[in-house]
């Protein structure tokens, strides 16, 4: 009887989590009006989520302990024959949360069949039925746009260089309450023709109206129309709450948290500053940060940050290679056409912020935003050339 009871008990126990995980599965509301439409859905993701989590249920993770050497960018590693599943603790309970999914086995079963090692053609017939020949820009193509906000929102978009297929991604963005909106999709990654790798992001996440609409807008087109030297787009401008993004709090990590986030630095350089401070710079492959210490080298904070590798996306998820009119779009364009100095006013003066300008070199362009958030300036600097974003510049004045 008592081995019985130990039994049962531990039954029980994996029952309870397995419902505390179908519970976090995604925490998306009930289905909107788009299943129809043909469209990545709640409903289709939850389902597949559903399924692969009851899976996992009563087996024990390839990289069993789980400790901090399994923390990435995307939470703590959990490794399983076919996927690799990220949570935000190194042991499940009922209070852990899935943050993503990354596949790794080319028989796991998958929304609308398409695995891993498929060819990259079933993408376009699966999303892109609305731009089957892929018109748009030369780095992205529109798949789809479905705005049923207040409800939800729906798009897909492909990445290309030279022709060639790279990636699609499908964002799912469904109304969580408050003000809330669910940030959540699939990316596909191809590579030679095929499908070599697929993440679902974004589970937990959760974003503001303003950034779907600036979403929908970015993809779908309709913010540029360019009037004189500036775009239109009634996003909101550049914030407080763009000082966070993916896993990155600017106003709070710590030199330890970066890396984390970008793994040990290739290169560290140390100079004292005018008021008899520290500037610390951490150089790693396709990011810079400067943390700023006080005379003692004491207190920490980060002044700047800047991204110029791919697979680090900035605020309101703009990304290395995107195109100027589509970062343009994702924050506040007015479309004055004002000119302050020989940069083009966005919003705002120009000299108090909050501002955003818009300065034009020949090919290159640098899109410059600034906010105050309590005592302290901080700006927002893109660079582009040959219309593409090159370099993300995010720090503190």
């Amino acid at each position: 009887m008592p081995c019985r009871g130990r039994k049962e008990w531990k039954m029980m126990k994996k029952r309870t989590l397995l419902a505390a995980l179908l519970a976090l599965c995604f925490a998306l509301p009930a289905p909107a009006l788009a299943d129809a439409a043909g469209v990545l859905t709640e409903t289709e993701l939850n389902t597949w989520l559903s399924g692969l989590l009851m899976s996992t249920v009563g087996q024990t993770p390839l990289n069993a302990p789980v400790g901090e050497e399994a923390l990435t960018q995307d939470g703590y590693a959990f490794m399983y024959d076919a996927a690799t599943l990220y949570y935000d603790r190194p042991a499940l309970d009922q209070n852990s949360r899935l943050n993503a999914i990354s596949v790794t086995g080319e028989t796991l079963a998958m929304p609308r069949n398409i695995r891993l090692g498929a060819p990259a053609d079933m993408l376009l017939s699966a999303y892109g039925w609305q731009n089957p020949d892929l018109t748009g820009g030369e780095t992205f193509a529109p798949l789809y746009v479905l705005d049923s906000l207040p409800d939800a929102a729906y798009w897909a978009w492909a990445q290309r260089a030279g022709g060639a297929l790279q990636s699609v991604q499908c964002a799912i963005h469904a109304n969580m309450g408050g003000g809330r909106y669910t940030d959540a999709g699939i990316v596909y990654t191809v590579q030679a023709g095929e499908i070599s790798a697929i993440h679902v992001y974004g589970i937990s996440a959760a974003t503001t109206l303003e950034a779907v609409q600036g979403n929908l807008a970015a993809v779908g087109g309709d913010a540029p129309a360019e009037q004189g030297v500036t775009l239109q787009s009634t996003a909101e401008p550049f914030g407080q709450s763009d000082l966070q993004f993916g896993r990155m709090d600017f106003l709070t990590l710590t030199e330890t948290g970066a890396g984390v986030l970008f793994g040990t630095p290739l290169t560290q350089d140390e100079v004292q500053a005018e008021d008899g401070g520290w500037l610390h710079t951490l150089g790693y492959a396709g990011a810079a940060l400067v943390f700023e210490l006080d005379a003692q080298r004491q207190n920490p904070h980060l002044t700047s940050l800047s991204l110029t590798g791919e697979g680090f996306p900035g605020p309101r998820g703009l990304l290395l290679g995107m195109q100027l009119e589509q970062a343009l779009a994702l924050f506040r364009s007015e479309g004055s056409g004002l000119l302050w100095g020989n940069a083009a006013l966005l919003y705002g003066d120009g000299q108090q912020p909050p501002f955003g300008t818009l300065e034009r070199d020949g090919a290159a362009a640098t899109v410059r935003y600034q906010a105050l958030v309590g005592d302290a300036t901080f700006a927002l600097h893109l660079t582009f050339t040959d219309g593409r974003l090159s370099e993300m510049m995010l720090y503190r004045n």
